[in-house]
């Protein structure tokens, strides 16, 4: 596999962003509606959106050292192919 395939890097930073995205937006909408359903004002929505930003940020932390496993990985193969 060519390292430089910007389809492969697309790929990665598409993956990032919707793995950042889908949390936020999910607990944010989830509090919303519990606020409302509950009539608590805004609490579920900050206690729910902060979750959804520490899911988010675990994601990437997933996402991150698996693409440097990968890349370390690759690396090694090709030193021994050498």
């Amino acid at each position: 596999m060519n390292k430089n395939n910007p389809w492969m890097n697309l790929a990665l930073i598409t993956q990032l962003g919707i793995s950042m995205f889908i949390p936020i937006a999910g607990c944010f909408f989830l509090g919303r509606y519990l606020d409302a359903r509950f009539e608590t004002a805004p609490l579920f929505l900050f206690i729910l959106t902060i979750m959804g930003v520490l899911a988010a940020f675990r994601n990437l932390f997933v996402l991150g050292t698996r693409a440097a496993q990968n890349k370390s990985k690759e690396r090694d193969h090709d030193t021994n192919d050498e």
